[in-house]
């Protein structure tokens, strides 16, 4: 027993990998499905709280939409280290962290701030117009 709770441990301290929140029933996970057209995806603008994330289906993509400094922020949902879903980890001042192995990157340029990923996220812009919010994939 105490091999299997040093195991465990190594698991989710070390490592970081636990129980997935959207379907743990913790917290408020947003999620919404869209269409993408001549390369913008437009939505209605949500009700996002600062540093609150949104998990976007466009077509093949999934993208994440967040709310840092006041500003609507977009980037790719998918780490490059081993592919953990971003829209599942932590954002913090500017700095979201995956839930797999707590690689950290910039969300407003994308650049990588810790490993063990090796390189950054992409980030998309983003507008608004009256109550829409128009990301620009292409």
């Amino acid at each position: 027993m105490g091999i299997s709770g040093f195991l465990g441990g190594t698991l989710v301290y070390r490592n970081q990998i636990g129980v997935d929140i959207r379907y743990a029933g913790a917290g408020k996970w947003k999620e919404i499905w869209a269409k993408a057209d001549k390369g913008n995806i437009s939505i209605e603008k949500p009700q996002l709280d600062e540093s609150q994330m949104m998990l976007i289906h466009a077509d093949d993509r999934r993208i994440v939409l967040t709310k840092t400094d006041g500003s609507f922020i977009a980037f790719d949902d998918r780490c490059p280290h081993r592919g953990g879903s971003l829209a599942a980890g932590s954002l913090a001042c500017g700095t979201v962290q995956c839930p797999w192995h707590g690689s950290q990157f910039d969300v407003s340029n994308g650049s990588l701030k810790a490993g063990p990923a090796k390189e950054g996220i992409r980030t998309y812009p983003v507008s608004e117009d009256g109550e829409a919010i128009h990301i620009h994939i292409s």
